[in-house]
């Protein structure tokens, strides 16, 4: 449903269209085939974003008259649609962002495509790819709005005054709302429409996948994960977009998050370790490396996971620690400890990963269910590499299971507030070690400059 605001803007811009600083105009494009035809799409996108937000409309050319019915219009409009226009935006945008089509009469009672391209972004929204032969769109580089109008690189001090203030106040704005949330305690969460069972049963299933797959592996491998291994599963609620295979898989490779160096849910391209398509869903097993000439490093290089369209996701992965035994300062044997620092960069990156992908498969706001579980932690010891925890602590259950829900819209604004008090049950089971919120967000602000 549209709001009524905008409904009388799409009617205002229809009825009288003319290009604006906020109004961009274009041709039919063939948005499906033509890769020309997208960048131009993606250049007036990410400028109108930076512009503060917009409305695309296609089917219009220029005259001495003013905006006329263009020539050349397709027998259906199936090329316009939002899946297809998003998905554009996606292969161009950093951040990529969300856009509504709507359909809408225009003088003549004839049909058009209006994109209406969201404002309200903290950071320029830049390119990160450039377009066919570097033409229209160049890779890294910023686009706005200019007089004539015109959808160009910043030019002059003051395009970039206006640019980073418009960033500045979004994010003033959102420290407002962040310093309100921490003040009542919300970190929003919401129900999910499907059962919990479900979560359960897909966690089972893609265990038991993963078992299947570890035993193809010779008996002493590392990458069988034998001293234990954790794994996240969740559940994304709310009004799922449909994306066909390639689409789907593409998708997946667009929202990879890679913070740490060796991300969850990494999207490798090499042949022995690419995703491929399994029972209607996307798997990757970097553990059963096959490619001759490359060899897995161990039980933390051993990623397993998998996703499918109905929103549901798994990964397993093996200890580092484990592969360390025996280093400076480190215990011999595997098995025998965890780092303090770890466990936290992974939860973060992974929840960073879900909130990438549910603006790309979700329309709208999107519930997230989050489960995960520590396995091989009997007499395991908490330490730390960098020696600022310097009391030994050891944990005496084997299996440490965790869940949360929150809303995928509160991540960015709240993420230590969802990693805390998810991993604080793990810590505790370290004879009662408390995670301090200010361990947290250190090591939220190293994965965030990339400096983990």
């Amino acid at each position: 449903m549209v709001n009524n605001n905008i409904a009388d803007r799409l009617a205002d811009v229809l009825g009288e269209p003319r290009e604006g600083l906020d109004v961009e105009v274009k041709n039919w494009l063939d948005l499906r085939s033509d890769e020309d035809a997208k960048a131009i799409f993606a250049k007036a996108a990410l400028a109108l974003a930076n512009h503060g937000g917009g409305i695309i409309i296609f089917g219009m050319s220029e005259a001495a008259e003013g905006m006329i019915p263009a020539p050349g219009r397709p027998a259906t409009l199936d090329g316009y649609g939002v899946d297809l226009l998003n998905g554009i935006i996606h292969n161009y945008a950093d951040p990529a962002f969300h856009c509504a089509v709507h359909l809408r009469p225009g003088p003549d009672g004839q049909v058009y495509p209006m994109v209406v391209i969201p404002g309200g972004h903290r950071v320029p929204v830049r390119s990160k790819r450039g377009g066919p032969n570097g033409k229209i769109v160049r890779d890294n580089s910023i686009y706005l709005r200019r007089p004539g109008p015109r959808s160009e690189t910043p030019q002059t001090s003051q395009d970039w005054d206006a640019l980073l203030g418009r960033c500045l106040a979004h994010r003033r704005d959102e420290m407002f709302d962040q310093i309100r949330a921490l003040i009542t305690g919300a970190v929003p969460a919401a129900s999910l429409p499907t059962p919990p069972d479900q979560l359960v049963e897909w966690i089972e299933r893609s265990k038991a996948r993963w078992r299947r797959l570890r035993d193809t592996l010779p008996a002493g491998a590392p990458e069988r994960c034998p001293h234990g291994f954790m794994w996240y599963a969740f559940e994304l609620g709310g009004s799922r977009r449909r994306l066909p295979g390639s689409q789907f898989s593409e998708t997946l490779r667009s929202a990879e998050v890679n913070l740490s160096g060796w991300p969850p849910f990494w999207y490798p391209t090499r042949s022995g370790i690419k995703p491929y398509p399994f029972e209607g869903l996307v798997e990757c097993w970097i553990g059963g490396d096959t490619e001759e000439g490359y060899s897995n490093h161990g039980a933390g290089f051993a990623d397993f996971w998998r996703v499918s369209p109905e929103g549901m996701g798994f990964f397993l992965r093996g200890y580092r620690e484990d592969d360390l035994a025996g280093g400076r300062g480190i215990p011999p044997e595997p098995g025998t400890w965890t780092e303090i620092e770890w466990p936290v960069a992974t939860t973060a990156e992974v929840i960073f990963y879900i909130e990438s992908l549910a603006a790309r498969m979700v329309e709208g706001p999107a519930s997230v269910r989050l489960s995960c579980a520590y396995t091989g932690m009997d007499g395991r010891h908490l330490r730390s590499l960098t020696g600022r925890y310097l009391h030994p602590r050891v944990a005496r259950q084997d299996v440490i299971e965790l869940d949360a829900t929150f809303s995928a819209e509160a991540v960015a604004p709240n993420i230590a507030e969802i990693v805390q008090p998810l991993l604080a049950p793990f810590y505790t089971a370290f004879d009662f070690f408390d995670l301090p919120m200010s361990l947290v967000t250190e090591v939220i602000g190293k994965l965030r400059q990339r400096s983990y």
